[in-house]
């Protein structure tokens, strides 16, 4: 009995081992590509009343390749094996820390399933390699529909505190725990390995930089018994360390020793002035005479005599243009000439006289009018290495002299032209400039108690973004100088018309412009590199 007993148990183990292997091996059941079209599709699923039993993994043969859909395999590490914590799979460098799952979209629907079998069950979906340690064990109940093959076995490793190393187209399961003491016993292997390790000397050539720069940078990556100098008349590092350690500082040194790229400024001052002055005048005058020696007085006791003639000529009046008696005394009653002579203006002089005398007219009209534009264009252009301030100057140097109690100090003052900046090229080919821009000079008309000059200043100072090879204003000065004035004789002066004879116009209208413009030229393109990975 005993023994038909146990007959009857391996029977029935038998059967349901195999019926479990059967429903492993059913193709319509599973890997379904994102929604099924027309009728659903049945999913692998174990009846929830009881918990398929676990199958032998010897026992139950391999799923039958045609019953399962082809299924791409994911594509192959960049290299080496990679350790995955809680069934994420670590990025490589310089990627995105979210992984992105490229896996084909499969439905899976268990209940107490033996984990191996699942894991079985994605190796076939994903056409890859699945060992598991003898620590992997448990069941599982997932329902997942449309889900990527490889993101349902990071979900199913995570949740049962297990982790991958992979190997190209070679996954191995196992632990956390045990995972991270391989880490930690590799780690500490190398540290051993490191520290009986023959140590190799290298001399590293330094072409752009300076070397004394570099060595600061480098022992971040030397090992305890490595070290670095630098020999500053050939420009090299002569270091010692483990040979892995020298092939990371070579390469940490190449990617920083390049070529400084080269900046040409050169920045435009602009000045232009403008001036347009006119002025008017008038003068007239005369005199009248009612008296006896011109035969012709008044016939009245008094007054018998009259005369009456202009009072506001002076010395200083200009008569020119007046002939005859009028330029002897011209008598001017309106004396408000405009400011003419040699190489300014022009004026017209009039006599009126009666045959007797008794009555003379003098009138004399001057105008006066000047316009002038003076533009200057200043050039200054320097080439510079890119963080590197550079400067040019031109102009004089203005002895002042300054008395005080230890006696007379003599002080140059400098007018000159000049451009300073510090350029950065970035990344995207602009130019992030520093600059500063002075335009000063002698003002020889304008001096001061002694007869020393004063300085006109215009400077430019500030920091701007500049395409290459593009041309940009840093900033200007604009001014404007109009006036408009009269000198005249009161109440007459207003008068429409014949007010024209009684005064003097003078309007001027001055114009000056200060421009700067800038335009950086990268001289050389140099490809930099943007990431180093050892």
């Amino acid at each position: 009995m005993r023994r038909e007993g146990s007959k009857m148990r391996g029977q029935r183990s038998l059967h349901v081992a195999g019926a479990l292997a059967l429903l492993l091996a059913a193709s319509p059941v599973f890997g379904q590509y994102g929604p099924p079209v027309g009728p659903a599709s049945p999913v692998l699923s174990v009846p929830p009343t009881e918990s398929a039993p676990s199958a032998p993994t010897d026992s139950a043969g391999p799923a039958p390749t045609g019953m399962i859909p082809n299924g791409s395999p994911p594509p192959s590490p960049t290299g080496g094996s990679s350790v995955v914590g809680g069934g994420l799979l670590l990025p490589p460098r310089g990627s995105s820390s979210r992984k992105r799952y490229i896996g084909r979209r499969i439905d899976l629907d268990f209940r107490g399933a033996d984990i191996h079998n699942i894991l079985r069950l994605l190796s076939d979906v994903g056409q890859v390699n699945i060992v598991t340690s003898d620590d992997v064990k448990g069941e599982v109940t997932i329902k997942m529909k449309n889900v990527p093959w490889d993101q349902a076995l990071d979900v199913i490793l995570r949740a049962k505190l297990l982790g991958q190393v992979r190997e190209g187209n070679l996954i191995r399961v196992a632990p956390l725990t045990v995972l991270e003491k391989e880490v930690e016993a590799d780690i500490a292997r190398q540290r051993a390995l490191n520290d009986v390790a023959p140590t190799e000397t290298r001399l590293i050539a330094v072409s752009y930089a300076e070397a004394k720069l570099l060595r600061d940078r480098i022992k971040d990556l030397l090992s305890p018994r490595g070290r670095v100098s630098v020999d500053e008349r050939t420009n090299q590092l002569i270091v010692s360390d483990v040979t892995r350690n020298l092939q990371l500082i070579e390469d940490l040194v190449r990617s920083l020793d390049t070529q400084t790229q080269q900046v040409i400024i050169e920045a435009r001052i602009v000045e232009a002035t403008s001036n347009f002055s006119r002025q008017i005048g008038v003068q007239w005058g005369g005199s009248t005479f009612r008296d006896a020696n011109h035969a012709n007085p008044t016939g009245l006791v008094f007054p018998y005599n009259v005369a009456l003639a202009g009072g506001a000529t002076d010395a200083t009046t200009p008569l020119s243009g007046l002939a005859g008696n009028g330029a002897a005394s011209p008598n001017f009653a309106v004396n408000l000439p405009a400011a003419v002579g040699t190489g300014s203006g022009g004026a017209l002089g009039l006599m009126l006289g009666s045959v007797n005398g008794a009555f003379n007219l003098n009138l004399r009209l001057s105008a006066m009018e000047t316009t002038g534009q003076v533009r200057i264009l200043s050039s200054p252009r320097i080439s510079t290495l890119d963080n590197v301030e550079a400067s040019i100057n031109q102009g004089v140097s203005i002895p002042i002299s300054i008395v005080s109690a230890t006696g007379i100090q003599t002080v140059f003052v400098e007018a000159n032209l000049g451009l300073t900046v510090k350029p950065h090229v970035t990344h995207d080919g602009t130019v992030v400039m520093t600059i500063h821009v002075t335009r000063n000079e002698p003002d020889f008309v304008n001096t001061g108690a002694r007869g020393d000059p004063t300085i006109l200043r215009k400077d430019a100072k500030t920091v701007m973004l500049v395409n290459d090879g593009e041309t940009a204003v840093i900033g200007g000065i604009y001014q404007r100088n109009s006036g408009l004035s009269f000198s005249k004789v009161p109440f007459f002066g207003d008068l429409p018309f014949i007010g024209f004879f009684f005064r003097n116009r003078k309007e001027n209208d001055d114009r000056a412009e200060f421009l700067v413009f800038i335009t950086p030229r990268i001289a050389n393109s140099v490809k930099r590199s943007t990431a180093f990975a050892p």
